[in-house]
């Protein structure tokens, strides 16, 4: 009997994060912050995440395919990186520091 090495999700940066974004095609972006929020201002082509609707986007996406998941601080983005992790995605990423810490990093990259 083997034993196999349990697959983990990796917290990146908002600097990380939006290099991912930058340099990998196919990434899936994912806002689990409450519709409100999402609706005043998200990432460009972040798709809005709630439970309900966890199972039709898992459905849709390849296990091996690269997951970026943000919320408001880094610490719910962390509980969706768990679920995809548990489906046995091999790339999931959460942002530390969510969605506030992105549009700083945003904004910094803009101005440079």
């Amino acid at each position: 009997m083997s034993i196999v090495e349990a697959s983990t999700f990796r917290c990146l940066s908002a600097a990380e994060a939006l290099g991912l974004i930058s340099v990998e095609a196919g990434v899936t972006v994912f806002d689990v912050r409450d519709v409100p929020s999402y609706q005043r201002g998200h990432l460009d082509g972040a798709a809005h995440l709630s439970e309900d609707r966890l199972l039709p986007w898992m459905r849709r996406l390849a296990k091996d395919a690269p997951v970026l998941i943000y919320c408001y601080h880094g610490n719910a983005s962390k509980t969706y990186a768990q679920m995809f992790i548990d489906f046995r995605y091999t790339r999931v990423f959460s942002v530390d520091g969510g969605y506030e810490a992105l549009a700083v990093a945003q904004a910094a990259m803009a101005a440079a």
